[in-house]
């Protein structure tokens, strides 16, 4: 198997066995094996557990490395966001300065380490400690660092950031992967997939390091870019999983590892402030606190970046930048040839196909459903927090736990979105995918249109959540939607149109940030007017999708009469046949600038 310096290599005689195909070498199942019945989760002949829950090279490794990688990568992305409460406080100021001496007569027998975040009394060191007086005055609040409380900037510990400077900083902290996003395809096309990953996760840990140093928002603003570039982790999580799992079982695998991965938006505003809770707790002061508490992600990816270089693998058989120095040129230009003949896009044309999708009008209607889908998803894992406490007077605490909702469901929404748009197609081919988009979009930005309109009170705090969790689910469903149309759009160009529907979640983020920024408004309003916005941008968005037209289907309301040319047509149309007698497969994604053909088995969600 190899050791730390050497990549092990695998020839097709070693896939000839029971739940892989030994022309690509690849694993035939994920969560049970072919011919099991549910809840058997070992092979029947080679006893081999089921991928999903193994741990063996290079299949199940693969995947295990490869959401788990991801979902890392989003937690860090968005560690901040449910400790800017805390950040906006002042900086504080030496105990036995002059400020704080001539505080402590003007607030007498104070208890200067109240860590409440409500006003209600506490025992601390066994006696009584009620809420200081002093955290609240302008003067006096800088000498108050263990203060709690959010609500009116109590006490010190952060870095004085202004709403206005929140709202800059979270744009910038979305911005830097809409790019890399496009261009991770090649790189890891030109390094592999391992060295790919391995390199972003290193490098990305270091500003995720540098961001618990910041001192200004200056430092806040670059280090929260670099940061940023970890979002990039999903298009080589998508090409990792492709690149090892079966065309029978592909979508389930790339929509089950995004999926698990996306839940890191929602597992980071609840782990990170129960961390930043339980710090205080133990007695740090709220600038301690909130320092450690964005430490341990950027560690954990930096160690994760090291053992996916030295234990995993780039394809079923070995290092891939080792396997393609094998190939010579005639055999590399077969290959390319190959693969677009049935759909795929290799490295070599993979710039070809990017131009492709982008000259194409139907490309950008997919961008705007992602946009106003997956863009506000960020919108809201980078603002909930702080929006919760402004709007419904919670705590930093309850605002995380609340607001973490959103990104929990990731964990079953975004496969039900697939689901529906695959049963649809059983009916009525990939016009009912349309369908199912459309309604997915609709429904959606009518919950987001009635979130925003909601308050204490008109419909408290129980009837938010109840919007929240049918806005959270129809939001993952239409991104899950989104994908199941996004490989027939352009069969030749998948990648391409992969590629910039993808950016197009980023592109919606820095849309709602920026209307933040730019109305420059007392914060609660600007969120809401933004929440707004993105709420009527897509019922907008839903309303192009009856304007899609695919070559050789047609749109919503309209078939189309002739076929689509021979260089065009994708293979999908016969899996379509297919899926009427296997309805419970279903076509999944394709990940940006993989090669792939497009011929689709069912999936159970979408990337």
């Amino acid at each position: 198997m190899g050791n730390l310096t050497s990549q092990p290599i695998w020839e097709a005689a070693d896939w000839d066995k029971p739940g892989y195909n030994p022309k690509n070498g690849k694993v035939m199942s994920l969560f049970r094996w072919q011919g099991n019945h549910f809840g058997e989760i070992f092979h029947r002949e080679t006893k081999q557990i089921c991928p999903v829950l193994g741990f063996s090279r290079p299949h199940a490794r693969a995947f295990q490395f490869a959401w788990f990688n991801f979902f890392i990568c989003f937690i860090m992305w968005f560690a901040i966001a449910p400790l800017m409460p805390t950040l906006k406080k002042p900086k504080c100021v030496a105990a036995d300065s002059d400020v704080c001496k001539a505080c402590l007569v003007k607030f007498p027998n104070e208890c200067m380490k109240f860590p409440g975040e409500t006003a209600a009394a506490m025992k601390i060191d066994g006696k009584e400690c009620k809420a200081p007086k002093g955290a609240l005055d302008k003067v006096c609040k800088v000498c108050y660092p263990y203060e709690g409380r959010a609500k009116g900037r109590a006490g010190c510990g952060g870095l004085g950031l202004t709403d206005y400077q929140v709202q800059v900083s979270t744009l910038v902290g979305i911005s830097g992967t809409i790019v890399l996003r496009i261009l991770i395809g090649p790189i890891a096309d030109a390094v592999g997939v391992r060295v790919c990953y391995a390199l972003l996760l290193c490098l990305t840990a270091i500003p995720g390091f540098l961001l618990a140093a910041s001192t200004n928002f200056a430092t806040i603003v670059v280090f929260r870019f670099g940061v940023s570039l970890a979002g990039a982790s999903f298009v080589i999580t998508q090409l990792w999983t492709t690149a090892m799992f079966d065309l029978s079982v592909v979508g389930i695998a790339n929509a089950t590892s995004a999926g698990w991965g996306n839940l890191g938006g929602g597992v980071s505003q609840l782990t990170n402030s129960a961390v930043f809770k339980g710090l205080k707790d133990a007695g740090m002061t709220n600038d301690q606190a909130w320092r450690r508490t964005l430490c341990w992600s950027p560690a954990v990816m930096f160690a994760l970046g090291v053992l996916t270089y030295l234990f995993a693998d780039d394809c079923p058989f070995g290092n891939f930048a080792e396997l393609k120095k094998k190939q010579d040129k005639k055999d590399a230009e077969a290959s390319d040839l190959e693969a677009l003949k049935t759909g795929g896009e290799p490295g070599s044309v993979a710039w070809k196909s990017l131009y492709e999708a982008a000259v194409s009008w139907q490309t950008w209607i997919m961008h705007l459903s992602y946009c106003f889908s997956f863009g506000v998803e960020l919108v809201v894992n980078g603002n909930i927090t702080s929006y919760f406490q402004e709007t419904y007077g919670m705590t930093q605490s309850e605002a995380g736990m609340i607001g973490s909702i959103f990104g929990f469901l990731n964990i079953f929404a975004r496969s039900f979105g697939g689901w529906m748009s695959d049963l649809f197609s059983v009916r009525w081919g990939l016009r009912g995918r349309l369908w199912a988009l459309f309604i997915q979009d609709f429904f959606m930005a009518i919950c987001l249109v009635t979130f925003s309109s909601i308050s204490r009170d008109t419909a408290g705090v129980g009837g938010m959540i109840v919007n929240l969790v049918f806005w959270s689910i129809l939001t993952n469903m239409t991104e899950g939607g989104t994908f199941g149309v996004v490989p027939y759009v352009i069969p030749t160009a998948i990648g391409g149109v992969a590629g910039i529907t993808g950016a197009g979640g980023n592109v919606g983020a820095m849309l709602g940030n920026g209307m933040m920024v730019v109305l420059n408004s007392r914060s609660k309003a600007a969120r809401t007017l933004a929440f707004c916005a993105m709420g009527w941008a897509g019922i907008g968005s839903a309303f192009l999708i009856p304007c899609l037209w695919i070559k050789g289907t047609g749109s919503m309301f309209r078939g189309c009469t002739q076929a689509a040319p021979a260089d065009l047509a994708p293979v999908a149309e016969e899996k379509e046949k297919q899926a009427q007698v296997a309805p419970s497969s279903m076509p999944g994604p394709q990940p940006t600038f993989v090669p792939a053909p497009m011929t689709f088995q069912p999936t159970m969600g979408q990337a």
